[in-house]
């Protein structure tokens, strides 16, 4: 039986084959840095390998909020500090390829993310604001797919 928690992976894999790259598995290590997959493909007639991390598409508001995760349930640096150098967002009919350090600039200037209010108490009400689970130590936040699309060289890859 397939298993669902990775087919948006595998569907991801796919897209990327039919636009002419190669995909490879992360190594152990890059694993436990936030890194999914590796795209290989030419660029000026020179192989050129990126890593990426994906994230799946989060119910039913997944075509109008992405999560970004600043730290995680233990405390540790979260996915957008990780090793990837692109982060893909799942939406319903596409994927949405951002470059990772450029998002983290982007969240850290555009000041859209409310760092100055306190924590939110529930994650519905997490539009731009910092939300943590009981007895965790993660900080986490949603902002509108549409506002990927303010970072410079972001790609839609549409599924089919």
């Amino acid at each position: 039986m397939p298993d669902p928690q990775n087919n948006y992976k595998k569907l991801f894999s796919k897209v990327a084959k039919t636009k002419g790259y190669k995909t490879h598995n992360p190594s152990y290590g890059e694993r436990k840095n936030n890194v999914d997959l590796i795209l290989e493909g030419q660029i000026n007639n020179k192989t050129t390998k990126v890593t990426i991390d994906i994230k799946k598409k989060n119910g039913k508001n997944g075509n109008k909020w992405v999560w970004i995760e600043y730290d995680t349930s233990q405390g540790t640096r979260g996915w957008v500090y990780g090793g990837a150098q692109f982060i893909v967002f799942e939406t319903s009919d596409a994927f949405i390829f951002v470059n990772r350090p450029k998002l983290l600039r982007w969240l850290q200037s555009s000041q859209m993310v409310r760092w100055d209010l306190p924590y939110i108490a529930s994650p519905w009400a997490a539009k731009y604001r910092l939300f943590r689970r009981p007895n965790t130590q993660e900080t986490i936040t949603q902002i509108q797919v549409s506002d990927l699309f303010n970072i410079e060289g972001t790609q839609r890859w549409l599924k089919s």
